[in-house]
């Protein structure tokens, strides 16, 4: 079955409730990852929502794709790390709340018949529009597992 755009905001959105939930309960010193808290767990993700929203805003726009800069996954996620080191918690977590309403008003600005369209993705294969937005909640659902761990 395939998801309309409302199914699939909302699936994002629930995923968002259940870590904002997580979030608030996780010692912000604690490692989720080796040299990651939640600050840069968090940024990490918006770093790449940030990357889907501008490919999806190339893809409304008739654009050419839109491409990472640095198609090595390490280095992108190490430099987006980086970008808010000096950032407080509350900062990346700001930047976490404003950068998925941007996501979701570009997503509303879709049209139904976007949705089953296969499009270039930010690093190279191709994936349907609505595919692209399940891997939104698929990526921020892999995160919060783990920091489910570490709040538990």
């Amino acid at each position: 079955m395939e998801k309309d755009r409302a199914m699939l905001l909302s699936e994002i959105d629930g995923i968002r409730t259940r870590i904002r939930e997580v979030v608030e309960r996780v010692d912000e010193k604690k490692t989720i990852y080796p040299g990651w808290t939640i600050k840069e767990t968090i940024g990490h993700i918006t770093a790449w929502e940030i990357v889907i929203r501008k490919a999806i805003q190339a893809f409304q726009a008739g654009d050419p794709p839109y491409f990472l800069n640095e198609q090595d996954f390490d280095i992108f996620n190490q430099e987006a790390v980086e970008s808010r080191e000096s950032w407080s918690l509350e900062q990346v977590l700001q930047e976490w709340e404003d950068v998925r309403e941007d996501l979701k008003a570009t997503i509303q600005n879709l049209k139904e018949t976007d949705l089953p369209v296969e499009m270039v993705l930010p690093w190279g294969s191709e994936r349907t529009v609505a595919e692209l937005i399940e891997i939104i909640g698929e990526h921020e659902e892999e995160h919060m597992g783990d920091v489910i761990k570490i709040a538990s």
